[in-house]
Parts: C-alpha cells; structure tokens; sequence
C-alpha cells in the first residue's frame, strides 16, 4: 500500500465518506473513490462495506485506523517542527513555564531581559513539567523553566537557582501548629493538600519523608496545581506545602512559615541538546539567575 493510499483511507475514516474525504484532499469524488478502491485492491481485504449508497467500515479497517492516526500524528509533528525551525532564533525568543512560576520569577526575569535586549520578541505560555518537555522537543519553545525533574534523552538542563519549600495556612490552621517554623513530622496528614503523583515537590517530600525515616505522607486531597493547593488552604480544607513564589503570589489571608527542615525545589531551564543557543538564550538564563540573587 502507498502512502497516497493510507491519505485516502484516514480521511474516508475521518469524514466517513469519499466526498468529504475529497474535499479534505482537494480532490474530485471520483479521484477519492478510486484511491479508496485501490487501496483496498492493494490490501487484499474489504475495508467498507457499500450499504444503500454508505460506507459502512468494517472491523478491519478500524484496526487500521488505529495505526494511520498514529502514522499521521506523528507527520503533523514533523510539518510543526518544520516550520518552528524556520523561526529565528536571534530576534524572537519562545519561553515556556510553570503556572507556580509564572506570576512571580518570570516576569520579573523578562522585565529585566527587555532592558538588555529590547529587539527580541517574547513569547511566554504556562504549561505542566511534562507538556513543556513534550513542546522543548518539537521544538515548539527555545527553552523551559521548570522545577527540576528526570532529563529526557534530546534535552539538556542549566541551573537557575532554587526555591523554599514553605507552608501555607489558614489563621485556624495556622493556629494548630505553634511555633515560627513548621516542622515535617508534627503535621497532620488528614488536613494535608498535597500535590501527589511523580510532581516535583511531591517527590521532595518524600524523599525528605525517607531520610528522616517518617511514614510516607498520604494527603487528605491531592491537586497537581500548587495554586489550587493554595486557594484551598485560604477556605480552610486544611493545609498545603508550596514553593515560596506560589505562596507569595497568594499570599493575602494566608499565613506562610517555613519548614523544619527546610526543603528547597531547583529550578532549572530545559533545552534542546541540539538547539544552537543564541544571544538572546544565553542573556535570558543569566537574567533568570541574577533573579535568584536579588536580596
């Protein structure tokens, strides 16, 4: 079967008709019917069934489907990364981060960056640790600024600097725990908001958990978004661990302490291992690391 073929099949089975496919295609009707046909010949088996002027699909030809969908997403990826590498990379500089840093060290680190750099353009959207690797390698955005978390192969990490770990806390709830520092093993975990999962900081804890030898904290409710955590915290579902930026983004009618011991998240900035790293790359991560180093 050639690959014109499997075109003409995935779009019978995305419009469910040779007409429709044609019209996808910008093909007539009769050229989409004999492409189809051909395919089938081509296959040696029934892909529709002809009922009443339909075309029915048979089980087979879902099977199929089911591999074409990924053979053409797979292209769509290809054209995308096409036309992102035609894209300058000197003059226009494409930022992804996460929510938590997104109100806080980012625009701060841009605002500074403009000054340095006022003929690049910036482009900044906000995404999970995994989608922006998932962008990083399609090479959707230059680079990625991110709690640290396991390198995939094709991206490269640099050092940005690193962020408490801090707990956040209605007055109520802030009233159970005494003390200016909150410390790990007096807390409770049936008021605990955490964030679960293979999250960043939820790793964190449990590692700080394991080297103290306390029992792995099992949280009352889970949210993998720390500003949800937060928000929770204010209506008094109980308590939550963030990292210092989301805290003191949400910071009204919260009560913020630090932990005992003290836990800290690395940010850092993903990129591509074969990604040239322009100017403007280069003048971004310095200008997020003087961030850090700000009293």
């Amino acid at each position: 079967m050639r690959l014109r073929h499997l075109e003409i099949f995935h779009a019978v089975m995305r419009t469910g008709s040779t007409s429709g496919a044609a019209d996808l295609l910008n093909l007539s009707q009769s050229a989409a019917s004999k492409a189809l046909v051909q395919a089938e010949h081509a296959l040696g088996i029934t892909l529709f069934q002809r009922v009443r002027g339909r075309l029915v699909r048979t089980r087979e030809a879902e099977q199929i489907f089911a591999q074409t969908s990924l053979l053409f997403a797979q292209a769509e990826n290809v054209q995308r990364l096409v036309r992102n590498l035609k894209r300058d990379p000197e003059d226009h500089l494409r930022v992804g981060c996460l929510p938590s840093l997104g109100l806080g060290l980012i625009p701060c680190a841009m605002a500074a960056f403009r000054e340095r750099c006022p003929g690049v353009s910036l482009e900044l959207s906000a995404g999970n640790g995994d989608e922006l690797l998932e962008r990083l390698l399609v090479h959707e955005l230059d680079v990625a600024v991110s709690f640290d978390m396991p390198l995939r192969q094709g991206l490269a990490r640099l050092p940005v600097g690193d962020v408490p770990v801090v707990h956040v806390a209605s007055e109520a709830d802030a009233g159970a725990v005494a003390g200016d520092c909150v410390h790990l093993a007096a807390l409770d975990p049936q008021r605990w908001i955490g964030s679960g999962g293979n999250d960043p900081l939820a790793q964190c804890i449990r590692d700080t958990c394991d080297r103290l030898h306390l029992p792995e904290p099992s949280p009352m409710i889970e949210t993998r978004t720390y500003y949800i955590a937060a928000a929770l915290a204010r209506q008094g579902v109980g308590f939550a661990l963030v990292d210092a930026f989301t805290a003191q983004a949400i910071a009204h009618d919260l009560h913020i302490r630090p932990l005992e011991p003290a836990m800290v998240l690395d940010v850092v900035a993903f990129h591509g291992v074969s990604a040239v790293r322009s100017v403007a790359f280069d003048t971004f991560i310095a200008t997020l690391q003087t961030q850090f180093q700000r009293p």
